[in-house]
């Protein structure tokens, strides 16, 4: 009888023989810099640009949501209308519940009742949405598929799960944190271990951005909450030179044919928290211009 790893690797090539040809489209995190993200995303469902998968990290992954659900608009009216609400991320919220982003808010209330989710639409859509999540055990990727929106929202909160303002996600007895703290932008699994032909990559950061090191002061007390996670710890202290190096491959890839990039034409000034309306709105509407500026080039690179 064949073992169970024979069959998952059968499986996984055949996910790759699958994806050879087709293009991915990739989402950096960012926080409330994913209003660059769902502006671009805004113009490719009204012009039904679609694709067959979607990686999301972070906050990207919340933009993939409505991007598989095809709900227009949605990402944006929802940052526009709570960006100033304790209740979806703030201070209070972390002395109060251990998280600086009200989930309970977020994906309960704002989800089912005062903006509802079309589940329907986001079961109907072929679309695979993959999110990035850090194991903590290890300080590596992984990609957990949200093929439900109400059950795999555990998944959706892990990739989410900023360090030391928000609670780690135990999903099947392993423990996450936000997937950029491993993997930012997955380029590298997308056209590596998933076997696509190219990628459309939406970054939230302007192309000459460089990331710099944490603080001093963010190391010291991540060593002290994560003291029983080493790799942890190391992947925090590495990520700003992975992350500049990565940010290499995906230009190397653009040049190669096999990645097509869309990014904030200037440095973004939107904060990780924005309570700006105008600012958000601002940068929702620069996603617009840059989607709808590259609207053939987007559509040609998808075939």
């Amino acid at each position: 009888m064949r073992d169970a790893w024979s069959g998952m690797a059968d499986t996984e090539g055949a996910e790759r023989a699958r994806n050879a040809g087709r293009a991915a489209l990739i989402l950096e995190g960012g926080s409330f810099r994913s209003e660059f993200t769902a502006g671009v995303l805004d113009v490719m469902l009204e012009r039904g640009i679609e694709v067959p998968a979607c990686f999301g990290v972070s906050a990207g992954v919340l933009c993939g949501l409505s991007f598989k659900s095809r709900q227009i608009g949605r990402a944006n009216r929802v940052n526009l209308a709570f960006c100033n609400d304790p209740r979806y991320i703030s201070t209070r919220s972390l002395a109060t519940t251990g998280s600086m982003i009200g989930y309970d808010f977020m994906l309960n209330e704002v989800q089912d009742r005062i903006d509802p989710f079309d589940t329907r639409a986001f079961s109907d859509n072929p679309m695979r949405l993959i999110a990035t999540v850090t194991n903590m055990t290890f300080g590596t990727a992984e990609y957990l598929e949200v093929r439900d929106a109400s059950l795999d929202i555990d998944i959706v909160r892990a990739s989410t799960s900023l360090p030391l303002v928000t609670q780690p996600v135990e999903i099947a007895g392993s423990k996450y944190v936000d997937g950029g703290v491993a993997d930012s932008v997955p380029i590298e699994h997308v056209l590596g271990d998933e076997g696509f032909d190219r990628v459309l990559v939406v970054l939230t950061q302007d192309r000459s951005y460089k990331k710099e090191p944490y603080p001093p002061e963010f190391m010291a007390a991540a060593r002290a909450r994560y003291t029983a996670y080493p790799y942890l710890l190391d992947a925090l202290e590495t990520r700003h030179d992975r992350y500049n190096a990565q940010r290499e491959r995906i230009w190397e890839a653009e040049r190669a044919g096999k990645a097509l990039v869309i990014a904030p034409s200037r440095p973004v000034e939107v904060g990780h928290v924005e309570r700006s309306a105008p600012k958000l709105l601002e940068l929702y509407i620069e996603g617009r211009q840059e989607a709808e500026r590259h609207l053939d080039e987007i559509a040609a690179f998808l075939g």
